[in-house]
């Protein structure tokens, strides 16, 4: 998992993962599009303090931690697909695909061959 400032920029990273989400707390759901509609309007509102930071699983579901390595998580992918959702944050996490791209990545790697990008 790799963590976000910004719940647009965890959003953005979630719509290369996922294409539809529900709201945690309820039935309400959203495409690419109105997650990050509702993400930007959120981020204007109500942006997170400098100890806290959203997430993005594997599977694209999105979570905020606050103060402390819990994962509260919001936006979880539609109930059709059955991901296993840490409930804390570990920065030893090691990526199985790319943050960037999305392509698989070799355990251990430091960098994505596909885009490059750092995964560290």
């Amino acid at each position: 998992m790799k963590k976000f400032n910004t719940l647009l920029d965890a959003a953005k990273m979630a719509s290369t993962l996922y294409t539809g989400w529900r709201f945690a707390y309820s039935d309400e759901e959203y495409d690419i599009e109105g997650l990050l509609d509702i993400a930007s309007m959120h981020d204007s509102e109500n942006p997170i303090d400098e100890d806290s930071f959203y997430v993005v699983s594997l599977g694209g579901a999105i979570g905020l931690c606050q103060d402390s390595n819990d994962i509260d998580w919001l936006f979880i992918q539609n109930p059709d697909t059955k991901e296993n959702l840490p409930e804390t944050y570990s920065q030893s996490t090691r990526a199985k695909f790319c943050f960037n791209c999305g392509k698989p990545v070799s355990p251990g790697a430091n960098f994505c061959m596909s885009c490059g990008t750092r995964l560290a």
